[in-house]
C-alpha cells in the first residue's frame, strides 16, 4: 500500500510548517521540490498515512512526480505533514498512478505496488531503465576521457580517444525477469561469469536490450545520439517508436508462462 497526494492549483501561502511560500503543482518542479509540495499539510487520516511505506507526489494528471518513503507523520491545524526520505530516480518516477485518484491536496491509500507489479507499465519501465542506464554509461565514459585529457593535446586526438573509449563495452543490458538490470559485453547470447561462460538465460535472465538494435546500428555509437537516452522520457518515446509490443516481448512471455 502507499499513500499519494495529487497537488493542486498553484498558489501562495503563508506561515507554511515547512517555510514554503507556495502551494501546489509547478511545471518542470525538481523531484526535491514536487515531495517538499506534497509533504502537506493536507487533510488525512494521520493512522492510514502512518501504517504506508511510501508516498507518491503526483501533478494533476496522476504523473508521479516524487516518491519518498515515511519516516513520520505530524499533525498541523486541521492537517497533516508527512516526514520522509526521498527516493531519488525511484522507478515509478515519471509514470501514473496505476489506480486514480480525483482528490487533490488530500492524502489517499492504494495498492500501488500490487497493480504495478503485474503491469504492461512496468514491463515497459524496466525496458527505459535498462536504456538509460547503458546510456548513461557509455557517454559518462566519454565525458571522463576528456575531462582527463592532457589540456595541451590535439583536440582531434582527445575526441577521437574519448570516442573509442565510448565503443566498448557495454553495449547490451541483460533483463532479469524481476527487473534487475545487468550490463553486458560484445556478446548477445552468452556472459562472462567469473571467467566461465553460460547462457543467461541460466540465471533468470529473460532478455537482452542490444544498442545495436535500438539504434539500428552495427557500427561506431555516436555521443550525439546516445546523450539524450539519459533522458528517462528520450529513452521512452526512442522504444515506443520501436514497438512496445515487440520490444517488451520477452519479458512478458515469461511472466505469462509462469502465472
Amino acid at each position: 500500500m502507499a499513500s499519494r497526494v495529487r497537488l493542486g492549483n498553484l498558489r501562495e501561502v503563508r506561515d507554511h510548517p515547512l517555510g514554503m511560500t507556495e502551494a501546489g503543482f509547478r511545471a518542470e518542479s525538481t523531484q526535491h521540490d514536487a515531495f517538499t509540495r506534497g509533504r502537506g499539510p493536507f487533510p488525512g487520516d494521520a493512522g492510514s498515512v502512518r501504517s504506508e511505506r511510501e508516498l507518491f507526489v503526483t501533478a494533476p494528471d496522476d504523473e508521479v512526480l516524487a516518491v519518498a518513503t515515511i519516516t513520520g507523520v505530524r499533525e498541523y491545524d486541521d492537517g497533516l505533514v508527512v516526514d520522509g526520505d526521498l527516493v531519488v530516480d525511484h522507478e515509478r518516477v515519471g509514470t501514473r498512478l496505476l489506480i486514480r485518484t480525483p482528490a487533490e491536496n488530500v492524502f489517499s491509500c492504494a495498492d500501488e505496488e500490487s497493480a504495478w507489479a503485474g503491469s504492461v507499465e512496468r514491463a515497459r519501465w524496466v525496458y527505459v531503465r535498462a536504456l538509460v542506464e547503458v546510456a548513461t554509461v557509455k557517454t559518462a565514459s566519454y565525458d571522463r576521457r576528456i575531462a582527463g585529457a592532457d589540456p595541451a593535446a590535439d583536440p582531434v586526438v582527445t575526441l577521437a580517444t574519448a570516442d573509442e573509449t565510448m565503443q566498448v563495452v557495454p553495449r547490451y543490458v541483460m533483463i532479469h525477469r524481476s527487473g534487475k538490470l545487468r550490463l553486458g559485453g560484445p556478446y548477445a547470447d552468452t556472459a562472462d561469469w567469473d571467467s566461465h561462460v553460460e547462457p543467461w538465460t541460466d540465471y533468470g535472465y529473460v532478455d537482452c536490450l542490444r544498442l545495436d538494435d535500438v539504434l539500428d546500428t552495427s557500427g561506431d555509437l555516436d555521443i550525439d545520439v546516445l546523450r539524450p537516452l539519459t533522458s528517462r522520457a528520450a529513452a521512452a518515446e526512442l522504444l515506443e517508436s520501436l514497438g512496445w509490443d515487440k520490444v517488451i516481448r520477452r519479458f512478458v512471455d515469461d511472466r505469462t508462462r509462469l502465472q
